[in-house]
């Protein structure tokens, strides 16, 4: 198993360059300590962040500051809202991140992203439409990246003429490619194609598990060995001297996420997809531990979580764990990372997917 973070910014606000500080620490330290991938989200402004929340709708500029202060650790979006921009600006940008980034550590992740109209709807184009102008955004990207002269572009959302895309990637071949879909036909496309298949925090073990083994049958059907391996799951990590510690630390940070993601639909979200009952208030930590949405507690606790949900899930190949939250202070943010490298990592990477597919 590898390991990474997800760097999910959603720090009460200070100022932008504030919070972009301190993801970009957390991004230092984990190349530091070893873990391989660094996924930031792409978080676009929204009513209920007015004033309330950072967020970081530019990830590339993000990954562009952190290479200079990092040595190995790869970087990609999670997701870039492909659907939202013109292909040709998207082929740009990722070209010129690529290179700045350094071929072999920028991955190109897409995705349509919170189901969200405003996002659509605030740009002039359809929510309705999203995933099929996705579709179309992503081969149209992959056109200016593999052709050297100028093109035409005439598709049902997208146009362009003579459309000449510069600086092309230094490796398209080798570009590692990501996706977070629930889209069936997405998930075929990126199996087939060999992308990874990124799963967020707040999906269960069942659904994990379920679009794992929809992913795996494609990609074998495709050809492709050990598939599973492609698998990218987040998980909410947190260490401490025990196991109430760690419930206290978070317990202030997670009443005032879950007060703001309310609105946007997060407890509704919560009942329908885990059945669970989540208090709009400092309970809030409570609840979401007990269900195991939140692995809390010491290394020993966390690591036998994690197994726990590793099983559940039929496995994966990375582990990604979520930072960007102002959870306690940076100092003990920074040792529950270390925590988890020195003593849950080296339990947990022996840990291989199977790749049995359901019947």
């Amino acid at each position: 198993m590898e390991f990474g973070i997800f760097s999910n910014g959603f720090r009460p606000h200070v100022s932008a360059a504030h919070s972009y500080d301190e993801d970009i620490a957390e991004i230092v330290l984990a190349d530091r300590l070893g873990f391989r991938d660094a996924y930031i989200s792409e978080h676009h402004g929204e009513p209920p962040y007015i004033g309330t929340v950072d967020t970081i709708p530019l990830p590339e500029l993000m990954m562009c500051k952190a290479a200079a202060l990092t040595k190995s650790i790869r970087m990609g979006s999670a997701v870039k809202l492909i659907h939202l921009h013109h292909p040709v600006d998207v082929a740009i940008q990722a070209a010129v991140a690529n290179h700045l980034v350094g071929a072999g550590r920028f991955i190109f992740g897409f995705g349509s992203g919170f189901a969200a109209p405003m996002m659509s709807e605030g740009r002039g184009l359809s929510f309705e439409d999203r995933h099929a102008r996705l579709a179309e955004s992503l081969e149209a990207v992959l056109k200016c990246w593999s052709t050297e002269e100028p093109f035409d572009w005439n598709g049902r959302f997208w146009r362009g003429s003579g459309i000449v895309a510069l600086p092309k990637p230094p490796d398209v071949a080798n570009m590692p490619m990501a996706t977070a879909t629930s889209s069936d036909s997405m998930i075929r496309l990126a199996a087939e194609r060999g992308y990874i298949l990124l799963s967020a925090f707040l999906e269960s073990a069942a659904i994990v598990r379920a679009r794992g083994e929809t992913y795996t049958a494609h990609a074998i059907a495709a050809g492709r060995d050990r598939p599973r391996n492609k698998l990218t799951v987040a998980r909410l990590v947190y260490m401490a001297d025990s196991r109430e510690e760690a419930i206290e630390d978070l317990r202030e940070a997670v009443a005032y996420e879950v007060s703001i993601q309310a609105k946007r639909g997060f407890l509704t979200m919560l009942k329908n997809q885990m059945n669970l009952e989540v208090p709009n208030d400092e309970r809030a930590i409570d609840y979401l531990t007990d269900a195991n949405v939140y692995m809390l507690g010491t290394p020993e606790e966390v690591t036998r979580k994690l197994e726990a949900f590793y099983e559940e899930t039929g496995g994966f190949g990375t582990l990604l764990i979520t930072t960007g939250k102002d959870w306690a202070t940076r100092e003990k943010r920074h040792r529950s990372m270390r925590l988890f490298m020195e003593q849950v990592a080296p339990r947990l990477r022996h840990l291989q997917p199977h790749a049995a597919v359901a019947a």
